[in-house]
């Protein structure tokens, strides 16, 4: 089991300076390997080398004109075993020829080095497996992190020693769980200043399995308007906080464009804008974070539907006419849709609940949703006009109910048949909860304006779900 804690450090000035430092060359070495592995590959694929001319002959050879690795051209691509070496580990050997030829580069922890060179044949491998896009040289700003590997960062109390960096104080949120070693450890820059990911593992932790006994279960249903709606006809609306703070940002980048470019007051109006977006950020997440805690403390199975969001979030095909001329095909309006599927962020409310679920044995489940939204959970009737936008009436046997809890209830019912669950023996009642424990998460179907957010105030929503 892994588990990630992050804490805000408060580094010196110069330490700051060195982190900041470390990351633009870091962020260099990046571009400068992922540079060299496309090369290497375009030049074992086609070579741009020609024959030369023997002088004294005058005769043309052909000389060895590709790379003898695919995936790297500098460092020596045999280990002293006479193995060819991968990709990865060339470039790795190459890292003592750089500090030679680059001194500015000793400075920083070879360990960190390594690291990055890890990041750059992931970034290779997902693109190999058709798990992401080919990778691209980062731009500044965007390279914000580095990571130590185990063992490396030492920690005493309120205190963390980073190589080559020193001892700094951080803000101890929350004291490391007893059983877990510490993995890796991530130095990541954000607007407000720099903080400190701990990867946490413990492999005495059991995973949750559908053998087990299970009590009680729930249907979750993704929305916009409501975030979420359960099977138990509960609701829970979403404040939409990027949309709260649109406004405000839209003023922002209007001032900031008018400021010289490359100029201090410039940066320093990006610089506002950047601490908006994390603020977004952190309020959408506590928002995400209580919802996960109280589904997760309730149920012992949690279905979700499976989204391809990024399909969901896909432009509109371009249209046209004989003529050729291009005709409108609602990607205008659609982008307003693709805002609020990206506000309401559900990826990151399922492994929210995926991770707490992973640490209290609870089970959760992912279904196909397609004719959710138009199939009756009573009979299981499926018709397109069964709903009418959020109302649900089923045209074979008069169900009604409210359309997101009723396509809740048949997500449920399509978990519970694929993990060969009996419904008769589940329990759609929440377990027993301590008095610490809020009983009402959400608010009940038709009232789900009592879980509103007032802007700015995030921590609303704990007091309204403790009442």
């Amino acid at each position: 089991m892994l588990l990630s804690y992050v804490y805000k450090l408060n580094p010196s000035l110069q330490q700051a300076e060195k982190m900041e430092r470390w990351l633009h060359l870091l962020r260099l070495q990046y571009n400068f390997r992922v540079r060299e592995r496309t090369e290497a590959y375009e030049q074992a694929k086609a070579p741009v080398m020609g024959n030369y001319c023997i002088l004294q002959t005058q005769a043309e050879c052909c000389p060895l004109t590709c790379s003898v690795s695919k995936g790297a051209l500098y460092g020596n691509p045999w280990s002293t075993k006479g193995k060819k070496r991968s990709p990865l580990a060339q470039q790795d050997a190459n890292l003592v020829d750089l500090k030679k030829e680059r001194p500015w580069y000793a400075e920083i922890c070879y360990h960190v080095l390594q690291q990055m060179l890890k990041q750059v044949d992931a970034a290779f491998v997902r693109f190999f497996k058709g798990l992401g896009k080919y990778p691209k040289t980062k731009r500044r700003g965007k390279f914000r992190s580095f990571t130590y590997p185990a063992g490396d960062v030492g920690f005493k109390g309120n205190k963390v020693r980073l190589p080559a960096i020193g001892w700094m104080r951080f803000f101890q949120s929350r004291p490391f769980p007893l059983g877990f070693k510490i993995r890796s450890t991530t130095v990541r820059k954000k607007a407000d200043g720099f903080y400190i990911s701990v990867l946490l593992q413990d492999d005495t932790v059991p995973q949750a399995s559908a053998s087990q006994q299970i009590q009680t279960a729930l249907g979750v249903d993704l929305g916009i308007k409501k975030l979420i709606s359960l099977s138990t006809g509960e609701t829970i609306v979403n404040p939409r906080f990027y949309k709260q703070m649109e406004r405000k940002r839209s003023r922002l980048n209007r001032a900031a464009s008018r400021k010289v470019l490359g100029s201090r007051r410039r940066q320093k109006a990006y610089q506002q804008i950047a601490k908006l977006e994390q603020k977004v950020t952190n309020q959408r997440e506590d928002y995400q974070w209580k919802i996960a805690h109280n589904l997760v403390k309730r149920f012992d199975l949690i279905v979700f539907e499976n989204l391809n969001v990024q399909g969901m979030m896909a432009r509109c095909k371009p249209k046209q006419d004989e003529s050729g001329k291009y005709l409108r095909n609602g990607q205008s309006a659609k982008s307003g849709l693709n805002k609020a599927i990206a506000d309401a962020a559900w990826g990151s409310l399922k492994l929210k609940v995926k991770i707490l679920s992973a640490r209290a044995g609870v089970l959760v489940h992912e279904v196909k949703p397609n004719f959710s939204s138009q199939e009756c959970s009573e009979c299981g009737y499926i018709s397109p006009t069964n709903r009418d936008k959020e109302k649900f009436l089923c045209e074979q046997c008069g169900h009604h109910a409210d359309a997101d809890v009723d396509a809740a209830k048949v997500i449920l019912k399509r978990g519970l048949n694929e993990l060969g669950i009996n419904l008769d023996a589940v329990s759609g009642v929440p377990r027993k909860q301590d008095k610490s424990t809020p009983k009402e998460p959400v608010a009940r179907q038709g009232i789900s304006t009592a879980l509103a957010v007032e802007p700015g105030n995030p921590h609303q929503v704990e007091e309204k779900l403790s009442n």
